[in-house]
């Protein structure tokens, strides 16, 4: 799984952490929020999706095997019926 930030949003985000000291960034980001429609209302506004989760992987089910006696790491079926091996409590992504 990916998070996805708008482009425009990330270039937003990174110049305002380059130039604002972060005692300020959310006073400031709520600022602008305000005069946004003071400053550009007379545009046309465009829906964006801000943040985003993206899937790229086919989802996993939760059949994952007990250790066996020889010691080897638990198995977890994937959807596509392959397996992968579970390490420290953690999937493989």
């Amino acid at each position: 799984m990916e998070i996805e930030i708008d482009p425009d949003v990330k270039a937003t985000v990174e110049f305002m952490q380059s130039n604002i000291p972060a005692a300020r960034l959310v006073a400031v980001s709520e600022g602008v929020g305000s005069l946004a429609p003071i400053l550009w209302g007379r545009y046309a506004p465009e829906r964006i999706e801000t943040l985003s989760l993206a899937h790229n992987q086919p989802a996993m089910r939760s059949e994952i095997s007990p250790p066996t006696a020889s010691g080897s790491e638990p198995k977890c079926s994937d959807a596509g019926g392959g397996s992968a091996a579970v390490k420290d409590g953690t999937l493989p992504t």
